[in-house]
């Protein structure tokens, strides 16, 4: 009989850690057998900690095609659904099949620089700034057709899942996940006679491509965040943004309702 495996991806803290163990101890004595590297023939990924670690988990495995889900032992968790007190009954409905599988779509990016290409994604957000962190100047495209200079700290582009991150943070608007969109949230737009910036978030259709291209020649030393992820960038011509094909899934065990959700971790 061929061996079950399931990846465990946690983060260091020692709570997080103890419950770790405990898991990998649950799972083992229900024929479980558990690999703390990525393992592509695993048939379940989880990670433990809170967000950071659940997009970690996600990067690390190169936005793999096998499920992730979530124990939660963070502070937000918006991401991870299951408790540590919970952990017995969740390893008992994944046995007895009782669970679903969601996709969710990723952030795709393009990066053009020095006449090469490279793709860079994203399960919630990437974020463009410079690398000295001064005022940025960039020419926003959506569909081909020129929308505004936006001069400011930077952008934030956020998929509907991102949504309620950095972007709501940033006074970006919530967008349920099934709409697959991407939302565009400048960072601090300067609005003065000098510079006339939007200072709300745009919200575009799936089949639109946004294109990004910088303005002026010191804006082109960037940094790209992507989930949090720093990639520095000399000699940007353009980034352009679009919804990818390309998803990851997520496993419940429970009906996902992402309004209370959202009532839960924030009101």
């Amino acid at each position: 009989m061929n061996d079950k495996v399931i990846n465990i991806a946690s983060n260091q803290e020692k709570y997080t850690l103890e419950i770790k163990n405990k898991l990998m101890n649950m799972l083992h004595d229900n024929g479980y057998k558990c690999s703390e590297k990525f393992n592509p023939k695993a048939e379940l990924n989880i990670t433990i900690g809170g967000d950071g670690a659940f997009l970690r988990g996600v990067r690390d495995s190169r936005f793999s095609k096998i499920p992730f889900v979530g124990i939660n032992t963070g502070t937000l968790g918006f991401y991870p659904e299951i408790t540590p007190e919970n952990m017995e009954k969740f390893i008992e409905d994944y046995k007895n099949g009782n669970y679903t599988t969601n996709q969710v779509n990723l952030i795709e990016s393009e990066i053009y620089k020095n006449g090469c290409t490279e793709k860079l994604y994203a399960v919630n957000d990437i974020i463009i700034k410079r690398k000295d962190m001064k005022t940025i100047h960039l020419n926003v495209y959506i569909d081909s057709n020129h929308l505004q200079t936006i001069s400011g700290d930077g952008l934030i582009i956020s998929s509907p899942m991102g949504s309620s991150a950095y972007n709501l943070s940033a006074g970006g608007s919530l967008v349920y996940p099934s709409l697959k969109t991407l939302q565009i949230m400048p960072l601090s737009p300067i609005i003065s006679n000098a510079y006339r910036c939007l200072n709300c978030s745009i919200i575009v259709p799936p089949q639109f491509e946004v294109k990004i291209i910088p303005e002026r020649r010191d804006d082109y030393f960037i940094t790209l965040l992507a989930d949090g992820v720093p990639y520095e960038i000399d000699g940007l011509e353009y980034v352009s943004f679009r919804t990818s094909k390309k998803v990851i899934k997520r496993l419940t065990t429970g009906t996902y309702n992402y309004w209370n959700v959202i009532k839960e971790k924030f009101l």
